[in-house]
């Protein structure tokens, strides 16, 4: 009879093979995991950039081609050039803004009684008129009228409306309307006294312009995320003041907003540029730098000499670039460069040799402020364009709306 055999383990080596191979089995499922995690924040931070800059480019698109219904085409737009929204002043190699004006198709209302400070309507209210809102009161006949600015909150229900008497204040896309929207004289007037009373329309402002600020509490990362504000040039919080604190965040990652306008131009002639190889004129300024005697009229026919000046009653096309970049920096990689032609990530080709007057971002040119360089820092970045006709601006004749009063 056979002995039985003694039970037999793994053996030393046995188990530090085993343990080796299970080990190496591990670390490799690991490293396939955090490929593929890695893989995926990129392709989600990515998709989040390229959502980001085309939410925002709609938004912006459909202002910009709503600009100039009802409202005189000298002052539907109004461009900034290189905008520091902290200093609230035009300064070098920051994004663009752009203010675009257009009449609310909602609001109408008539005046039974006009002063030089003071509107008063036939009809209550039925929402509020915040402080900076813009108000155009159209005589019988729209044959005379004068844009206002509301100079202190009228809440719902109210009657009557004081208007703002104070000297306008600097022009730009995150403060209350300048000049252009202060006629005040004008409502001394006949008609705007007469037995039939003027009827007063509302017209919206809205500004867009790129600024930082820190929106996580992280101190490492405060007032570096870059956000696509809009500003509708009112006292929104009604703190008795139109300043950045009435802007709203619009688009989170939006690091470059640049604009450039196309001219009114006849026949083969090569239609001016501006806002790539030259300065824009600051706000209002390009209307009023413009001499009284040149300035684009509403009756002026489309060959007038007048239609074809370098002033923005003679937008034709507005170009927009938009940039955004992911929310948090990638470490493991340099971050894309969409700003240097040629280099890999940016939009556009390769220079051609002897080439130096292409630009990747309008005008931006090649040292922009630190706080918007689209350039490196582990960032993921896309660019999107877009080309916008504001067919309104052709308008030749004021109006007065044929529907009901509401607002």
């Amino acid at each position: 009879m056979p002995a039985p055999h003694r039970p037999r383990g793994f053996t030393l080596i046995e188990l530090l093979v085993g343990t080796a191979i299970g080990a190496l089995v591990l670390t490799g499922i690991g490293l396939v995991f955090v490929s593929q995690a890695t893989q995926y924040q990129a392709h989600a931070s990515r998709r989040a950039v390229q959502s980001s800059v085309r939410q925002a480019m709609s938004f912006v698109e459909r202002h910009v081609r709503n600009a100039g219904y009802g409202v005189d085409p000298d002052r539907a737009i109004l461009a900034y050039d290189s905008f520091d929204a902290v200093g609230n002043a035009r300064g070098v190699g920051y994004p663009d803004g752009i203010t675009v004006h257009a009449r609310d198709l909602y609001f109408r209302r008539r005046a039974t009684e006009v002063g030089t400070d003071f509107l008063r309507f036939d009809l209550p209210l039925q929402r509020t008129l915040h402080k900076g809102e813009i108000l155009l009161v159209l005589c019988p006949g729209a044959v005379r009228y004068a844009y206002v600015t509301v100079g202190e909150t009228a809440q719902a229900k109210a009657t009557s409306v004081r208007l703002d008497t104070t000297p306008a204040p600097l022009d730009s896309p995150s403060g209350p309307p300048g000049s252009l929207f202060r006629e005040l004289s004008t409502l001394n007037e006949a008609c705007f006294h007469d037995t039939e009373p003027p009827v007063v329309v509302r017209v919206e402002r809205t500004s867009f312009y790129v600024s930082s600020f820190d929106d996580d509490g992280d101190p490492a990362t405060a007032g570096t995320t870059p956000y696509l504000m809009l500003h509708r040039g009112v006292d929104i919080n009604e703190d008795g003041n139109v300043d950045t604190a009435d802007a709203t965040p619009l688009a989170v990652g939006i690091e470059q907003l640049q604009v450039a306008y196309i001219l009114n131009t006849l026949g083969d002639t090569p239609p001016p540029l501006v806002g790539v190889d030259d300065a824009v004129p600051w706000g209002e300024t390009w209307h009023i730098a413009t001499p009284e005697l040149d300035r684009p009229r509403l009756v002026d026919a489309y060959a007038s000499p007048r239609r074809l000046g370098s002033h923005p009653a003679n937008i034709r096309q507005v170009r927009l670039t938009l940039v955004a970049r992911s929310t948090r920096a990638d470490t493991q990689r340099p971050g894309d460069d969409v700003l240097t032609p040629g280099v890999l990530g940016s939009e556009g080709p390769p220079l051609p040799s002897g080439t130096t007057s292409w630009r990747q971002l309008e005008n931006l040119g090649t040292t922009p402020a630190k706080a918007f360089d689209p350039r490196g820092g582990g960032f993921s970045r896309a660019v999107l364009r877009g080309s916008i006709a504001p067919k309104n601006l052709l308008m030749r004749s004021q109006f007065t709306p044929v529907h009901l009063g509401g607002g």
